[in-house]
């Protein structure tokens, strides 16, 4: 199964990362991923945030000159082939054309100097000049007329009645006064308001925030397994249940899992990109997998990724669960107690460090009617039901055991939020999609061919 292809914005973002925590060995290794896709032909469509990143690494002493020398002639190109003028002093917006689409947003916008034009060409459509428009508004005023010279007349009807204490002058003046205070302190709340604005909308920014890094990410990668292999494993635990109570062939036991270690160690090198972006991330982060394959930790390892083994551990950065075991997991057969070789070698049987008994590979069949650990299964299902997003990485319908986890995962859970999916077959991504959708409607489903980058960025 080929590896997925690293879209330009993930290229681009590694090297944004490494800029900012300055970690100059993340910063060559995108160099590198960003020398081989202009190499190959790629047409690169964030030519603002490429000149930004040049204009960074240009005035940097502090990065490495072998990484610049990579780097920066690089970039250089990608903007001088498509007509960007390349200048380390200035901004990058202010070599693109005036009138530019926004590549994330596909929406037309202006320069504010475009936009002042086009206020004051309103202005002139209507024909009006501003000084004789406001001065008509002005002359228009209530408080610019002489609001008491018409009650002259009524004020001396009143001066030969003494039993009439408050003249309608006063009168006037008191409802004036009135309204000039109500509008006065209309002013003053509309001020107060507009003043609480940007404190408002910032402990909102702030609360949005924290929600997206409290958002717990589980991702289920699926392989697929032969019907060879699980004849064999439910072959090898029949023969694992028995072996304390009579004599059973170690030879059978061993050529087996000889035999399974072939047929399960298969490349997981396609989830390695997913798993270098997440790494930057401060999501929680769980790996439930059917895989057996003792390459997946070989594989986290090379990521420097840390993690635990069946664990929620917030000391480690993932949670590695292989519903079905590993390779290199061992199990002792006397006293229970599990190993994990992280050796580039695996062998067919260790001696348990703590009782000093054998311990055999620990896996089993994903056969619906096979052995099953059940404490693999649940682990499995309670941190799918906790996650708020999941990635689901060619998920199956022949395998039933995994299918049904997803499932009572999705009945028992109120946490789940957003699910994408990646597959080639269409007819997989849709059939998940109208599943998810029968037992929660209010989830999120997204089948689109882009879903991986969309699940990226909904987690930056």
């Amino acid at each position: 199964m080929a590896p997925f292809p690293e879209t330009e914005i993930m290229t681009i973002k590694r090297l944004e990362v490494a800029l900012r925590k300055m970690d100059f060995k993340l910063l060559k290794d995108g160099a590198y991923k960003l020398h081989e896709k202009y190499h190959s032909g790629f047409k690169f469509e964030y030519l603002d945030m490429l000149k930004e990143i040049f204009a960074d690494v240009s005035n940097n002493p502090s990065i490495p000159e072998d990484v610049k020398d990579i780097l920066s002639p690089t970039i250089e190109d990608i903007l001088t082939s498509q007509g960007v003028k390349v200048d380390v002093a200035s901004s990058p917006y202010e070599s693109l054309n005036q009138n530019r689409v926004s590549s994330l947003t596909s929406l037309s916008y202006s320069t504010p100097v475009e936009k002042e034009e086009q206020k004051l060409s309103a202005f002139d459509a209507f024909g009006a000049d501003k000084t004789e428009e406001h001065s008509q508004t002005f002359a228009q005023s209530p408080y610019s007329a002489e609001p008491f010279k018409e009650y002259t007349p009524v004020q001396n009807n009143y001066i030969n009645q003494p039993n009439l204490q408050v003249q309608p002058q006063v009168i006037e003046e008191n409802k004036i006064k009135e309204v000039v205070e109500e509008k006065h302190e209309e002013v003053n709340s509309e001020i107060n308001y507009q003043e609480n604005i940007p404190e408002t909308i910032h402990h909102e920014e702030q609360h949005q925030e924290i929600e997206k890094e409290l958002k717990s990410i589980a991702i289920f990668y699926f392989q697929d397994s032969s019907l060879e292999k699980t004849k064999n494993i439910t072959k090898y635990r029949k023969l694992v249940s028995k072996i304390q109570e009579e004599h059973t062939s170690i030879n059978e036991i061993l050529g087996l899992i000889s035999e399974i270690n072939t047929q399960s160690n298969t490349n997981v090198s396609e989830i390695k990109n997913i798993l270098d972006q997440l790494k930057t991330k401060e999501n929680k982060l769980s790996l439930i997998t059917n895989t057996l394959s003792s390459n997946l930790t070989n594989l986290i390892n090379e990521c420097e990724l840390s993690y635990g083994l069946f664990e929620s551990n917030e000391e480690k950065k993932l949670n590695l669960l292989p519903m079905f075991g590993l390779t290199n997991l061992f199990r002792c057969c006397e006293c229970s107690n599990e190993y994990l070789n992280n050796s580039q070698i695996t062998p067919l049987v260790l001696q348990c460090p703590k009782c000093k008994g054998a311990m055999l590979p620990s896996f089993y069949s994903n056969k619906a009617n096979g052995e099953l650990n059940i404490d693999y299964y649940n682990n499995s299902m309670v941190t799918l039901a906790n996650s708020k997003v999941w990635l689901l990485i060619h998920p199956t319908f022949d395998e039933k055991i995994t299918l049904n986890l997803l499932k009572s995962a999705l009945m028992v859970s109120n946490q789940v939020e957003e699910i994408y999916i990646i597959d080639k077959d269409i007819n997989i991504r849709e059939n998940y999609r109208k599943m998810i959708e029968d037992i929660n409607s209010n989830i999120k489903v997204n089948i689109q061919n882009y879903a991986l980058e969309d699940f990226l960025n909904s987690i930056n």
